[in-house]
């Protein structure tokens, strides 16, 4: 055992710091928008629909998620650990195991890249592919740092990724098997709208793969990605998402968005393209890549392009859509990092070093914004917590500034305003338990 932590010291002391640094992070990160709407059981998008909101249990999690899966959309998978986490008082236990659910996305990826390039484990590529996530998940206050917006994108990753390394093994049919696909597909299929399917595709162009090399078709894959399917439609058929969902999808509308996501994301990623590509030409120069590396790559790349620009049958596609290929993206190019250079350890050293710097430069800004909303925010909680004890309960405080970081959670969400009416307004007066909360802007 101390001979394995031995050999894994680096990879220990690496994935360490990588949870401190985002524990700091969620610690600096306070409830933001639609977590003061699911601290109570789902009734209604309108605080004012129901007067007296229930507060969210464990028990009251499935009641609350058909209400949810009826009014507004079926992804119950990603809400039902948010709820989870607004049942308590505390923002700690989440912070806890969001920053440890990061170092497992980080994990998945790596051991992808590991097993898909049939190279040794590099602790030393660990720093390389965090800082990939770190500039290149889009929005990454919204998808990682915001309660709600985690749930639904990083925590929702580890359940894909999982189907995919669960699939991506020839396993024996028993009971223990074939219950693990069905449950781990049947979540897979209803995590996301874009980024599950994508993962099922590429478990199915592995499958194919096998089928044309070996003659073979594993039974529990497939039962794997008949349940994914099944998810798939649960999620998609929700009345809430069908109803919020509805629009006239022309050919021209899906053109039209087919070009604005081209335009949101090409110019981002143009250089992790010609980076692959580089290392590709060099690979095979160099005899260090063979043809199932290559597939490999081609294969998460299919899964980048589906789960990116499937968002163009939807009515919007916000960029934390794109987590999902973001993520497809990075394990390619790894998959590519470790067959050319993963065997080269002080070059790794460097690039890791290289990276650390870079990362340094980017978080020391993103940190003071993230810092200068936290205060904002503790200063609006103690006016808030003051008025909880006035006969009034009736709370004045300041709104918060612009925020200049999109590592910023707050940064494009939907906040407190000057009136009482606005919406944040009154669930967060809901969610303290006043009568009304104002807000005056600080000049």
């Amino acid at each position: 055992m101390f001979s394995k932590i031995k050999k894994c010291r680096w990879s220990i002391a690496i994935l360490t710091i990588v949870f401190f640094i985002m524990l700091l992070l969620n610690w600096k990160t306070l409830y933001v928008a639609d977590d003061y709407v699911y601290r109570f059981v789902y009734q209604s998008p309108s605080p004012t629909a129901i007067p007296h909101q229930q507060r969210i249990s464990t028990w009251l999690i499935p009641f609350s998620m058909w209400n949810h899966y009826q009014l507004w959309n079926g992804r119950f998978v990603a809400h039902s650990i948010v709820q989870y986490f607004m049942q308590f008082n505390s923002k700690i236990p989440f912070d806890i195991c969001s920053s440890l659910i990061y170092v497992l996305l980080l994990l998945l990826m790596n051991k992808l890249a590991v097993k898909l390039s049939d190279k040794k484990h590099n602790a030393f590529i660990l720093p390389l592919i965090f800082g990939f996530t770190w500039f290149y998940i889009p929005y990454f206050g919204q998808s990682v740092l915001w309660l709600s917006g985690s749930g639904n994108y990083l925590w929702m990753s580890i359940i894909y990724l999982g189907f995919i390394i669960y699939n991506l093994k020839n396993r024996a049919v028993n009971v223990t098997n074939i219950l693990g696909a069905i449950v781990l597909g049947f979540l897979a299929g209803a995590s996301n709208e874009n980024s599950g399917p994508a993962a099922v595709l590429i478990v199915l162009l592995f499958m194919v793969k096998r089928l044309i090399q070996e003659h073979k078709i594993s039974l529990v894959s497939t039962i794997s990605v008949i349940f994914s399917g099944l998810g798939f439609i649960t999620m998609m058929m929700s009345p809430g998402s069908q109803s919020r969902g509805n629009i006239h999808r022309t050919w021209a509308l899906i053109q039209k968005n087919f070009a604005g996501i081209y335009n949101l994301t090409f110019d981002k990623w143009v250089w992790i393209y010609t980076l692959m590509a580089v290392l590709l030409v060099a690979g095979i120069f160099l005899k260090k890549i063979n043809t199932d590396t290559i597939w490999a790559t081609v294969f998460f790349l299919i899964g980048h392009v589906a789960a990116v620009y499937a968002m163009a049958f939807s009515p919007e596609y916000p960029e934390r859509t794109f987590f999902g290929g973001v993520i497809f993206l990075g394990i390619a190019l790894f998959i590519l990092v470790y067959a050319v250079l993963g065997d080269l350890t002080w070059s790794m050293v460097a690039l890791s070093a290289v990276m650390t710097v870079i990362f340094a430069i980017s978080f020391v800004p993103a940190y003071q914004d993230i810092n200068l909303s936290y205060h904002q925010m503790r200063t609006q909680y103690q006016l808030i917590y003051q008025a909880e004890g006035t006969k009034e309960k009736s709370a004045r405080v300041p709104l918060m500034t612009m925020q200049k970081s999109k590592y910023n959670a707050n940064y494009g969400v939907i906040a407190l305003d000057t009136p009482p009416t606005a919406l944040m307004n009154q669930w967060e007066a809901k969610f303290f338990d006043l009568n009304q909360i104002s807000g005056y802007r600080v000049k």
